[in-house]
């Protein structure tokens, strides 16, 4: 110590530290960190450290690296970080122990966690991969290997083909090269070398959906009931979660499965269970971490450098995303996936993947007529941004939280401009080759008619005012905006009909539809409503052949016809009656069962994803082929011989009318979805109530029409369509997205902002220019 003592009372080398008044503060600091360093570290630690004081030129440069052993590297310090970090592992200490490491992704019994900062599972040891497992070999009968449902090859691969034509495309949730990889090997229970990305769960969850697109009787656990399409695939699916405690073990393909499992569910009218499904889907991903961005985490290494898992990852948890929107538009719940939980980036569009040929497919075999590029994961990445919006409409207008309260008339009217411009933005920037158009494909058909949904859900709360109170300046009339988005929606519905035929439509159109067909209901007997009720009908008696979700929404319509007294057209009123008869009916409730509600009163109820039901009497023996690089599919496929009719005509499977339970009108959001025993119910009446109850409704449809003059002068022409593209008037909002520029609103004489809401939302090339008296010919 006296050495020290001749050291701290040594003289100090002229030059070391330059005095400034503008340097105190740098210098206060500086002596801070090197006192505290003397004071704290070992003797000749510290003997050290004043060596270096004496010798060196300037006090900030070893304060700096003192820092640097006690702290950690500096994260913009990149060319000394390994250097720092040799020096850390050399010097450890308690309290970088145990609040150095914030957040880690952790191997547990062969899953990938991720384990936050204040776990302190953190410092549990983890589990190690090891390599020492069989070789996995090639089974006899691989692609039959993976249920225990059937053996017959080409009824699997058939069903597959149909999920990866018309389900995969919009629901997308996983990588098909690297599932199809795997599948082909086959699956071998006993050997210790596991498929990563295929599983028989997750393959008979693929083919329990594939089965609702297809008129095969061996798709159906009754053959003769159209009614049990993808039942026994769904029960071994639930067998094999069950037996094998499966919702356990968090895995990529556990998390794929569930999501698929929980879109069949509501597409077979049991949005109960589906619901549950979706919740163990998004927890599942969350203790995986996928909504976390992996390269931010203190440690990453079961997937850092590892591309392909990486890609996985990725395109899972966007897919749970849109599932979870998707629920929430339906239900009207706020999402289970926040935005503020999520740092995940989006997944990479591979040129190989959305380059492949994208063919229809169906019991006939494959109509090159339409065939063109998937675009699949490019059609992915516009979908998610919807749901991004989605995301804050249901959030800023759907919360029930907000419910009671009443907000400022430019607190609302800020909200929805911020909204409606960045669906302006959505569709402005949508690329030429995702235009709707007759032959493209189904994934942006649907797209659009989903984008043309969120603006019915995006004015609906504003028919609650009347023309008087409305925060909306006096030339924007709601009811004729939900009334424009519902038309678009008809519109894109025959489109889709024309190219496709509606045997074969992603179940998640029958909710579009449904609330299309209410606003029509709403506005008879106006001549567009007419048509319009007409086809929508139609179109979902041509759906309910495949789900059965679309003959409770016909069920729905016909109910609240009655309870309206709302006049029918005659074609309306044959097909109402006719899938009355066919499979069963709501009843009209009761005044003291359900309040009374005029027509105005009433918000969209819907069935948002279908179940299954076909009948056919012709069955399918063999499959067609796959031609040479159509969808990007495995070359598998046997020759076709005799392929089946398309569309056999729908069996008759009466059903007991249904009655809804009697309940009272409750405002309080517990009350409203019924309890948590609502989860546990197999009914299904509860659909009319809380969607009526939900969002306010239609209160006041018929009080805000006003004059059509006054409408119409309100509205800016487009400009003439050039190549094929209707080019909309510049808007008087600029919303900025991601940064490019803020907005700007100019406003009127109370301060609110002026706004042309008419224009953007429509200009469609090909579906705003078709001739109109075609699209009712179909």
């Amino acid at each position: 110590m006296d050495r020290f003592r001749l050291a701290k009372h040594a003289p100090m080398r002229k030059g070391v530290y330059k005095h400034s008044d503008d340097d105190s503060k740098t210098r206060n600091s500086t002596l801070q960190t090197l006192i505290s360093a003397i004071l704290n570290l070992q003797e000749h630690e510290a003997f050290d450290l004043v060596r270096e004081i004496r010798a060196c030129d300037n006090l900030d440069t070893v304060a700096a690296k003192v820092s640097a052993k006690e702290y950690g590297p500096s994260v913009d310090d990149d060319d000394g970080q390994e250097a720092d970090e040799d020096s850390l592992s050399q010097t450890p200490t308690l309290e970088r122990q145990v609040y150095g490491k914030m957040a880690d992704l952790q191997l547990d019994d062969g899953s990938v966690r991720f384990i936050g900062g204040t776990s302190h599972l953190l410092h549990v040891d983890e589990d190690q991969e090891s390599d020492d497992a069989d070789d996995y070999i090639q089974q006899d009968n691989p692609v039959a290997s993976w249920t225990r449902v059937t053996n017959d090859s080409e009824l699997v691969l058939h069903l597959l083909n149909l999920y990866f034509t018309w389900h995969y495309t919009y629901f997308t949730t996983l990588s098909k090269t690297l599932f199809y990889r795997d599948f082909l090997l086959g699956y071998a229970p006993d050997a210790r070398r596991k498929t990563r990305y295929c599983t028989p769960l997750l393959v008979n969850a693929m083919l329990a959906l594939g089965c609702h697109f297809t008129s095969h009787k061996g798709a159906r656990e009754v053959p003769d009931d159209s009614a049990t399409a993808g039942d026994h695939f769904f029960k071994e699916a639930k067998r094999l979660i069950l037996e094998n405690d499966l919702h356990e073990v968090p895995r990529l393909t556990t998390v794929q499965a569930l999501a698929l499992m929980s879109v069949r569910e509501a597409g077979c009218a049991r949005e109960a269970k589906g619901w549950v499904y979706s919740g163990m889907s998004f927890r599942m991903a969350c203790d995986m971490g996928l909504n976390l961005n992996t390269g931010q985490l203190s440690k990453a290494k079961h997937t850092d450098g590892n591309e392909a898992e990486e890609d996985v990852r990725r395109i899972t948890f966007w897919g749970c995303f849109l599932f979870d929107k998707c629920w929430s538009n339906y239900l009207g719940r706020l999402p289970q996936l926040p935005m503020n939980i999520i740092t995940a980036p989006k997944f990479e569009v591979f040129p190989d993947e959305d380059s492949a040929q994208w063919v229809p497919y169906s019991d006939s075999g494959y109509s090159q007529a339409h065939a063109q590029p998937a675009r699949t994961r490019a059609v992915a990445l516009q979908i998610s941004k919807l749901c991004e919006i989605s995301n804050d409409l249901m959030t800023n207008f759907y919360n029930p939280m907000d419910m009671e309260k009443s907000r400022g008339r430019s607190t609302e009217l800020k909200m929805l401009s911020s909204i409606h411009t960045r669906l302006e933005a959505w569709r402005r920037d949508l690329p030429n080759e995702m235009e709707p158009r007759e032959g493209g494909l189904s994934s942006i058909l649907t797209m659009h008619m989903f984008f043309q949904l969120l603006f019915i859900h995006l004015f609906r709360p504003f028919l609650k005012y009347t023309q008087a109170t409305s925060p909306l300046p006096q030339t924007v009339s709601p009811r004729k905006l939900c009334t424009q988005a519902a038309g678009m929606i008809s519109k894109l519905m025959r489109l889709y009909k024309r190219s496709h035929g509606l045997r074969q439509i992603c179940n998640i159109a029958v909710y579009i539809v449904h609330s299309a067909c209410t606003i029509h209901l709403l506005n008879l007997p106006d001549k567009g409503a007419r048509r319009d009720i007409v086809h929508g009908v139609k179109h979902l008696e041509e759906i309910a052949e495949g789900w059965l979700c679309a003959r409770r929404t016909l069920s729905i319509l016909s109910m609240l016809a009655r309870k309206w007294k709302v006049e029918l057209p005659e074609e309306a009123a044959a097909v109402l009656a006719r899938t009355d008869g066919r499979y069963g009916h709501y009843q009209t409730p009761s005044p003291g069962r359900i309040p009374d509600m005029e027509p105005s009163q009433f918000a969209v109820p819907s069935a948002w994803l279908p179940p299954n039901h076909m009948d056919a009497s012709s069955g399918l023996s063999t499959y067609p082929p796959v031609p040479n690089g159509s969808s990007g599919m495995p070359q598998v496929l046997p020759a076709a011989i005799n392929p089946p009719h398309q569309y056999p005509p729908a069996s008759a499977t009466p059903q007991q009318p249904r009655s809804h339970p009697s309940e009272l009108r409750k405002t309080s959001p517990t009350a409203m979805f019924g309890g948590v025993e609502q989860l546990m119910r197999e009914g299904q009446d509860w659909v009319v109530r809380d969607q009526a109850q939900l969002a306010n409704g239609f209160d006041n449809w018929t009080d805000l029409d006003m004059d059509p003059s006054v409408w119409a002068n309100s509205t800016l022409p487009m400009d003439p369509p050039m190549n094929g593209r209707v080019t909309a008037p510049p808007m008087d909002v600029n919303l900025t997205l991601q940064g490019v520029q803020a907005p700007i609103y100019p406003v009127d004489t109370n301060g609110f902002p002026v706004i042309d809401w008419s224009n953007a939302a429509y200009p469609y090339n090909s579906v705003a220019t078709y001739n109109t008296d075609e699209w009712y010919d179909v």
